[in-house]
């Protein structure tokens, strides 16, 4: 048996796919990019976008907006738990794509419901079919891709949500009422149409595993036995904490930006909802190139240092938008932010690889999202509830980039990874 093989996955026996000289794990990769944008870039990063005319129209409060992306993150923290469940019997192919129908479902309904309840389920139920693209495209890389060429991988995939995001910064400003409905939800109209979309896209071109279509994984064959465990070993338990607590702190800070930026550029920074797009789509061009840099970064200097050097980034993101009200200072974070933003997660992803194995990937990638999921949740909560004390976000991301330092010093604490 490979050592890579995840032994309680199916193996769909379907005919070779050729295309040319075109290594089959780069179509999977681009596939799974696609996927994630619908995933994460339209059914997380575009709320932020539509969050200011859904609070507009709908009277919401500071708190209420963060309840809404908490309801998400509830959502995603179930798809979490249930991935290692749910992968090893039906794989990534059709779990994946069950999921993007989830979401198209779950955004059909916020497009024709004003209710805050109802838009509180129905985004639990988007933040579930989240969950369900982003755990198997990130850790389905582990077997198509040997750890030479992983994090640039992975990288890759995280390029998907910028592309959502690009999207929603430039059509969400120009959204018109259509028939009965309100401008934002003419927005989850569009969004799930698209969700639909990728999902049928997503059936046609995803493969569980390289035996599936008869290749090998891509890149260059580890000279270290590659591990191939199926579950988590005990003696594993005090890494997957360590990074736990890292990824954690990531998931709050940039929950924090992601959700709150855009309204702090129409509240504090005065920008009209045009502008705000405008830059709002800024970070989405600029992360389509974060996760390949700092996946190709940490493939050479190593998932320690590189988690160390994204983390400084995130910080001074964060304490400019803390400690300034000058616009520069604005656009210095948002340049920052989105050079940035996919770095952790392709480097956690790959650790997961990495650390634990092909075999075990899914499951610790599973447990460090949980942490990951953990940090989301309370983050937003806790900076609508400060915002709603100071009257602004500033607090909250002065904090973030304290955290971030923190960070830092968690990342450099952790041992040097043995090369492969």
């Amino acid at each position: 048996m490979r050592e890579d093989i995840l032994p309680s996955e199916p193996r769909n026996r379907t005919p070779p796919l050729s295309l040319g000289r075109l290594h089959y794990a780069w179509v999977v990769a681009v596939t799974g990019s696609i996927a994630m944008f619908c995933g994460l870039g339209l059914g997380r990063f575009a709320f932020g976008m539509l969050l200011p005319s859904m609070s507009a129209s709908l009277a919401l409060s500071y708190t209420q907006s963060g309840i809404l992306g908490f309801a998400n993150l509830i959502g995603y923290l179930v798809a979490v738990l249930l991935s290692p469940l749910i992968l090893p019997r039906f794989g990534t192919r059709l779990t994946g794509t069950a999921s993007l129908f989830v979401i198209a479902a779950s955004m059909l309904g916020m497009a024709f419901t004003t209710s805050f309840p109802m838009l509180c389920a129905f985004y639990v139920l988007t933040g579930i079919g989240s969950g369900g693209v982003v755990l198997p495209m990130m850790s389905v890389m582990s077997h198509w891709f040997f750890p030479s060429h992983r994090g640039l991988a992975l990288g890759l995939v995280m390029a998907g949500p910028g592309f959502g995001i690009i999207l929603s910064g430039f059509v969400v400003p120009k959204l018109l009422p259509f028939f009965s409905l309100l401008s934002w939800q003419t927005g989850w109209l569009i969004f799930a149409l698209i969700n639909i979309v990728v999902a049928c896209l997503t059936f046609a071109l995803i493969r569980n595993h390289p035996n599936d279509v008869t290749h090998s994984p891509f890149g260059r064959i580890p000279t270290s036995p590659v591990k191939n465990k199926k579950k988590l070993e005990r003696s594993n338990l005090k890494l997957l904490v360590h990074l736990g607590l890292i990824f954690a702190i990531y998931g709050a800070t940039y929950m924090v930006y992601v959700t709150f930026i855009v309204t702090s550029m129409v509240g504090s920074y005065q920008l009209s909802e045009a502008a705000a797009g405008g830059i709002w789509a800024w970070i989405g061009l600029l992360s389509v190139f974060s996760g390949m840099l700092f996946g190709w970064i940490s493939d050479h200097i190593g998932r320690r240092l590189g988690l160390a050097l994204a983390f400084f980034f995130l910080a001074i993101a964060y304490l400019l938008v803390g400690l300034t009200d000058w616009h520069l200072g604005l656009y210095l974070s948002i340049i920052l932010f989105g050079f940035v933003v996919w770095s952790v997660p392709v480097i956690m992803a790959a650790c997961a690889g990495d650390y634990f194995g092909a075999a075990a990937a899914a499951s610790a990638l599973a447990a460090l999202t949980f942490a990951f999921s953990s940090g989301q949740a309370l983050g937003p909560v806790a900076a609508g509830y400060l915002a709603e004390l100071t009257g602004d976000f500033r607090i909250s991301y002065m904090v973030s980039g304290i955290a971030a330092f923190v960070a830092i010093g968690l990342a450099l604490l952790l041992q040097p990874q043995k090369p492969l």
